[in-house]
């Protein structure tokens, strides 16, 4: 009998079936001690056909952080489409990536390591371009909300700086304040009486006050802001975090 030939539906179903196989391993035993024997004993296909999709661990894991900035791209197109001035755009942007970490913790732990060059030498082209036009989309949205504020004359850049690296301060403050503080990732032993979401807000106004970002703090009420503009833009993700137990609170 001949074998069966899969249409690129079900192609792309049994690809997904094993991606989320491995995100539960990853949940479960930790990026680091993830092989593809484990893959292929977590799910109902042989060996020949995970490698069928997948070249390897790497190409795997790549495929993994590349669903992750999808995700991610979604929350943070949304905030930036959010009806706001700039600077309440951009913390619905920070507060939305802490969703994302609140909703997919694995996908939070393990997304840097998709990013070493180990994975990018053991990848596809394919999944490479991906990651490419992904990052592209991710960073587009964070750059529209600043080219808005610098156009709306509320933003001047640092004379020492460019747009990029205003971007990663950026996101390099939510990620270690999310990494330090979150109960969803590994806390820090100075978390006690920390809120995540109120000290990524609290963090985030730090550093756009320092940058002169207006409305300054003083002058806008960010906290009611934001927490409005949560409702009204992530209101399944709200609804999933509460099923969860967990609501977010700036007080």
């Amino acid at each position: 009998m001949a074998p069966k030939v899969l249409d690129e539906f079900s192609l792309r179903a049994r690809e997904q079936e094993i991606i989320d196989a491995t995100i539960v391993l990853i949940d479960k035993l930790g990026v680091e001690n993830i092989t593809m024997d484990k893959v292929v004993a977590a799910v109902s296909y042989s060996k020949g056909t995970v490698y069928k999709h997948f070249l390897g661990k790497e190409d795997l894991f790549l495929a993994i952080g590349n669903q992750a900035i999808a995700i991610m791209y979604d929350l943070f197109s949304r905030a930036a489409q959010h009806q706001g001035c700039p600077r309440e755009r951009m913390l619905l942007l920070n507060i939305s990536y802490l969703i994302y970490a609140i909703l997919h913790p694995a996908l939070f732990k393990s997304v840097q390591c998709a990013r070493s060059p180990n994975v990018y030498g053991k990848s596809s082209e394919k999944r490479l371009q991906e990651q490419e036009r992904l990052e592209a989309q991710v960073m587009g949205a964070t750059m529209g909300i600043i080219e808005d504020a610098i156009a709306q004359k509320q933003l001047t850049l640092p004379a020492h700086m460019t747009m990029h690296q205003v971007c990663f301060a950026i996101w390099s403050q939510n990620f270690g304040t999310i990494s330090l503080l979150s109960n969803e990732v590994e806390q820090c032993s100075g978390a006690s009486g920390m809120v995540v979401e109120r000290e990524l807000l609290n963090q985030a106004n730090l550093l756009f006050d320092g940058m002169q970002w207006l409305p300054a703090t003083r002058e806008h009420n960010y906290r009611q802001q934001i927490e409005l503009a949560l409702q009204k833009v992530f209101p399944s993700e709200l609804a999933l975090m509460k099923a969860m137990g967990r609501e977010l609170s700036f007080e």
